[in-house]
């Protein structure tokens, strides 16, 4: 555990079963009530990590607030563990009335998760190898890994003040990752706990997995106003490290985003026909087929959102087209 400032720390969690990046989790000691900003996914080692934290620094379940940042398993994964022992915790409700991204449609609800396929072009008849991998992969993933998303929560809105000892928390929206993910503010003392808005050095997933949702516009304009209204900051993401050059960090993310659209484009116009979303994933990502074993579980889970962010947006702002023939979305340029 790192002191990051007085009763601030800082604990990082690995899921070495998942092989993926580590989180962070935040906790501010408090004589009354304290804080614990996400929790983890669901896997041993980390509840050892959290509760080893809790007993250092004498923090007892039923004095424990959880904010929860966004309802993905690596962040929410632990909450109903921690409420049922007497936690409190805070999260806004849009992240479980507009629960339709990877996630919940990976790990929850079969008939969502089938829509969603079916509209990147993949079914039983047009792509068969695709449709068993992902639908047996899903299945086993969902039951090993044991995911609750509906814990109980005090609803929160953008906006609301959220105070811990001398910090006193301004709830902030940050949209695009997810359709109600929140950070918290702490002005004077220029702290952003930014989840997984912006993380050093990475573009995070904007999670889009339904035609119109729009989150990428979201995504950008949520980028912009971070760089206009909080440089000098010292932001904590959920994953790698700290930072504060945030324009450096959203202008990269940005001009990220926009090059996977531009490759898209000239994917549309080598074609001459509308694509499915499978199809564009291979046409972009064809040297890696060529390299490693393609997968579509890997591809639905990590590729295939963002794309689907990067194409909602350019059918959004005109550039393409979108057609939808029995369910599968077809893409062409305009």
């Amino acid at each position: 555990m790192k002191t990051l400032a007085p009763n601030l720390y800082k604990v990082t969690l690995t899921n070495k079963a998942m092989r993926t990046s580590s989180r962070n989790l935040y906790m501010i000691k408090s004589d009354d009530r304290s804080l614990m900003i996400d929790t983890s996914w669901k896997v041993p080692e980390c509840l050892n990590d959290m509760e080893n934290a809790l007993k250092e620094l004498s923090i007892d379940y039923k004095d424990l607030d959880i904010f929860v940042t966004h309802n993905h398993a690596d962040h929410s994964g632990y909450v109903s563990y921690f409420t049922d022992r007497g936690a409190r915790a805070f999260m806004n409700p849009v992240e479980i009335t507009e629960a339709s991204d990877r996630y919940h449609r990976l790990y929850e609800n079969n008939t969502m998760r089938r829509s969603y396929t079916r509209e990147c072009g993949v079914t039983k008849e047009l792509a068969p190898d695709a449709w068993q991998e992902i639908n047996t992969g899903a299945d086993r993933l969902a039951k090993e890994n044991n995911i609750n998303f509906n814990f109980p929560f005090t609803p929160i809105s953008p906006g609301d003040i959220f105070s811990c000892g001398d910090y006193h928390f301004e709830i902030v929206p940050l949209y695009g990752h997810t359709s109600g993910q929140c950070g918290l503010v702490e002005r004077n003392k220029k702290l952003f706990f930014c989840a997984d808005q912006v993380i050093l050095g990475l573009t995070p997933i904007v999670i889009t997995a339904g035609k119109d949702q729009h989150l990428l516009a979201e995504y950008f304009a949520s980028l912009k106003e971070l760089t206009a209204d909080y440089t000098g900051y010292r932001f904590l993401p959920g994953h790698y490290g700290e930072f504060t050059e945030i324009r450096e960090e959203t202008d990269r993310i940005i001009s990220e985003y926009e090059t996977r659209c531009t490759q898209l484009r000239l994917a549309l116009a080598e074609s001459r026909r509308p694509m499915t979303l499978l199809e564009l994933d291979q046409a972009l990502y064809v040297q890696r087929m060529q390299t490693y074993r393609y997968s579509y579980l890997f591809s639905y889970i990590n590729t295939w959102p963002k794309l689907f962010s990067c194409l909602d947006w350019l059918a959004e702002t005109g550039v393409i087209r979108r057609a939808e023939k029995d369910g599968i979305l077809f893409w062409s340029l305009r």
